[in-house]
């Protein structure tokens, strides 16, 4: 990673703003409207409660496969499949995996790809040399305390999903969700970074300490995305207010701008959560401090000069929220977020089915 991107945390925090609790209303459960209670009645709304308990959605399950589109100029299609099998080999312990070539050997190892993708296997498990269609593995660590790491974080990846969305979530309230979870539970870190290793700087650490700088609080956000099915990638921008990173995520088909990081609530968890730096387009990315030229996908870094994607920004849908105006809640029943102004007064933005 590249030391310079502490400086973001220095002077991101000027942008900072306090924010509220979580506030994810469920939808309410569903109710018979009768004239006249009747036994047979009683038994029909015995038989819908129970219709609804048994719909109730399944809970997350640790994703060992996950996969984002916009890192596909430099992560090809056909070689998704080798670094499953290489995901596969790590979590059974195994030294070798089935790869399709040479060339997709060294990306699929690519200490950047794994940390992001893979994050417990960052710098941990390492690319051994490839020969006739076999990827070797390296374990730095005990393979069994590897083994005890990688299930630790699944269950712990699984916690944090169960406790801030469902399953049955849109996509759109997987990323409120997430945000809002993050946001009031994840924690700056001022420490320095000299001397470190990859279980104080990365995803991983992130993810399991609930703390870290920007790029990490920008990974953490789009790996926790990606286990709930929602498409999401670092990103990252130079500018006025230094060297920062964000999250780039994709809701109905179009691209939005995350910034986790300066929406944290700090040390108090219990204030207030802004939603200025949350769905930005593009044009208020830049507007923020950013030159664009230096806005660009952040999980690819060593790779990044391949890329010549664009990477849309441009739906204003939820602009409201960006008036310096707080989260109250998500109705999930009624497709609203409900926010509010500094001194109280309330407002509903209707998502619809995004």
């Amino acid at each position: 990673m590249k030391k310079s991107k502490i400086l973001c945390g220095i002077l991101a925090l000027a942008f900072i703003f306090s924010g509220c609790s979580t506030g994810l209303k469920e939808p309410s459960a569903t109710t018979l409207e009768t004239s006249e209670i009747t036994a047979e009645s009683t038994e029909t709304e015995a038989t819908a409660a129970s219709s609804e308990t048994a719909k109730a959605p399944e809970p997350f399950k640790f994703n060992p496969h996950v996969h984002t589109n916009l890192i596909s100029e430099v992560f090809k299609d056909e070689w998704w499949e080798s670094f499953y099998n290489m995901c596969d080999a790590m979590r059974e312990g195994k030294d070798t995996f089935k790869c399709l070539d040479e060339e997709c050997f060294k990306v699929c190892t690519n200490e950047v790809i794994v940390g992001s993708l893979f994050p417990a296997a960052c710098s941990v498990v390492v690319g051994d040399g490839y020969e006739n269609g076999t990827g070797k593995l390296k374990y730095k660590m005990d393979k069994d305390k590897f083994l005890e790491r990688q299930k630790a974080f699944e269950l712990e990846i699984e916690r944090m999903l169960n406790e801030a969305i469902r399953t049955d979530y849109s996509e759109f309230e997987k990323v409120m969700g997430l945000y809002a979870y993050m946001c009031k539970y994840f924690r700056y870190d001022y420490e320095p970074l000299d001397g470190q290793g990859i279980d104080d700087f990365s995803d991983y650490a992130c993810l399991t300490k609930k703390n870290g700088i920007c790029c990490e609080f920008a990974g953490a956000y789009s790996y926790l995305l990606l286990q709930a099915g929602v498409d999401a990638t670092p990103f990252e921008g130079d500018g006025d207010v230094g060297y920062h990173g964000w999250t780039y995520v994709v809701v109905g088909g179009k691209g939005y701008h995350c910034d986790a990081t300066w929406g944290a609530h700090g040390e108090n968890p219990d204030t207030r959560l802004t939603l200025q730096y949350f769905m930005m387009t593009e044009q208020e990315r830049l507007d923020s401090g950013f030159k664009k030229e230096t806005v660009r996908p952040d999980l690819i870094w060593p790779l990044v000069e391949k890329v010549t994607s664009e990477f849309p920004a441009t739906d204003t849908t939820f602009k409201p929220f960006h008036n310096f105006l707080y989260f109250v809640e998500m109705d999930t029943e009624r497709n609203v977020v409900v926010y509010e102004e500094a001194f109280g007064d309330r407002f509903e933005l209707n998502y619809g089915d995004l």
